[in-house]
């Protein structure tokens, strides 16, 4: 069977499969095991393949970063970071138009370096950020639009699991995709503010003018404001370690972890019900990430054995067009898919396809890790699917003014955030010294 034909039987299967409701793993390994059995005409054969991807993906120390970084998301949140950071954000900005929104984003820029997921951080940010706008007379639009939009920031700067995927699935070293996320990061973190400033100022009537501070908030200035910095100061040891050749993304992870569990301690949030709940989640969590990791390096033996990686890498290699376009075909192609799938799922379904292209074609598989990640990431507010649109709406529920809000409300607010992404990712594109100019510093 040729390439080219067991590429569009196996591509078809997988797609039946994901519409028709079947988890993203287990789409991958049925289809990788008719794949394989289609390439060898021996079943015992794919199934050996499945086994070995299994034992092979998931045993490699590197894969402890997963665990470690995802609970020391979990107990940051459970000490109260994320109200500490929004507190002092917005008590900084409280003079500025627009400055709880700010704020919002602000804060959620320095825990997307705990969590590392943006569904977490929209969940989170919903029930801090909303009541406080709707309080100041935000436009709901504007409010919603805010948290859902900036929560991307999580999936950007690191630590990322999208970075852990890409980077396991790429062969990319994750450390340097870390660094190599904090420029792009601070970078999407300047156009949302600008995005807010730009709000404020042609249409005023959205964003309310600024209200002094109380006298308790005069009296516990510097208190609020520097209340949050044990967490960034973890923050700071955590990936400034790996920068400085200190630790591996995986000894930062176990640092991180043990850090927030002091922070948890130091807060005196502790108890043995919250901490067994912590531990679950992270494992229910973890379980998640490593069996689609499992699935996907099947997939990727699968179309290996069969050629159709070099097929396709022959093909672009062919087209008379330089090689920025078929990067922005690619951007296409990334983008269409996250109206349709989740982040993770599209990076798995993706890299095997991509990545060998871009390193024949010359280019920093580092480099493409960002922009890949950027582009998938705007699927997160883009309709009919986006996650971070439906996990604010979830999250809406029970909280006065926002129970009414609706989907289409919450996706139209988003839409200015989504602009600003698409420039950051033509920017990273077309400058690309934005993502590797911290990783080249790298000792």
């Amino acid at each position: 069977m040729s390439p080219g034909l067991l590429a569009l039987i196996t591509f078809s299967i997988l797609m039946v499969l994901i519409l028709s409701g079947v988890q993203l793993c287990t789409s991958l390994m049925i289809t990788s095991v008719i794949g394989v059995f289609l390439i060898t005409n021996n079943f015992s054969t794919a199934m050996n393949v499945l086994a070995q991807a299994a034992w092979a993906q998931i045993r490699q120390y590197m894969f402890g970063v997963i665990p470690l970084f995802v609970l020391m998301g979990m107990l940051a949140n459970l000490s109260g970071a994320s109200q500490e950071l929004y507190d002092s954000a917005s008590l900084l900005l409280k003079r500025v138009r627009g400055g709880v929104g700010i704020a919002t984003i602000i804060a959620n820029a320095i825990f997307a370096a705990i969590t590392g997921v943006s569904i977490a951080s929209a969940a989170v940010f919903t029930k801090i950020a909303f009541p406080q706008m709707t309080r100041l007379n935000y436009n709901r639009r504007v409010a919603v639009g805010t948290v859902s939009g900036s929560a991307v920031l999580g999936m950007l700067i690191p630590p990322s699991l999208l970075m852990i995927v890409y980077g396991s699935q790429a062969d990319t070293s994750i450390g340097k995709l870390f660094i190599a996320g904090v420029g792009p990061g601070i970078v999407l973190t300047i156009a949302f503010i600008i995005t807010i400033l730009l709000i404020a100022k042609l249409h005023p009537d959205y964003i309310p003018e600024v209200e002094p501070l109380t006298e308790e908030e005069k009296k516990n200035f510097w208190k609020i404001v520097l209340k949050p910095w044990a967490i960034i100061l973890l923050i700071v040891i955590s990936l400034g370690g790996i920068w400085m050749g200190f630790f591996t993304p995986t000894e930062a992870g176990g640092v991180g972890a043990f850090g927030a569990f002091l922070i948890v301690l130091l807060k005196r949030k502790f108890n043995v019900k919250t901490m067994w709940d912590t531990l679950l989640s992270t494992a229910s969590t973890t379980g998640g990430v490593l069996i689609l990791l499992i699935s996907a390096n099947t997939y990727s033996k699968c179309l290996s054995m069969a050629g159709v990686i070099n097929l396709i890498s022959n093909f672009l290699e062919n087209l008379n067009v330089p090689p920025v376009v078929v990067i922005l075909i690619f951007m296409v192609i990334l983008l269409a898919l996250g109206c349709i799938l989740d982040s993770t799922s599209i990076l798995l379904l993706t890299i095997p396809l991509m990545v060998p292209t871009i390193r024949t074609l010359g280019y920093d598989p580092v480099w493409f890790g960002i922009v890949m990640i950027i582009s998938v990431e705007c699927g997160l507010i883009t309709p009919p699917f986006g996650m971070n649109v439906y996990t604010v709406k979830a999250a809406l529920m029970g909280i006065p003014g926002g129970e009414d809000a609706t989907i289409e409300e919450i996706f139209a607010g988003s839409m200015p955030f989504l602009i600003a992404m698409l420039v950051v990712l033509l920017m990273c594109i077309f400058v690309p010294g934005i993502v590797t100019f911290l990783p080249n510093l790298m000792i």
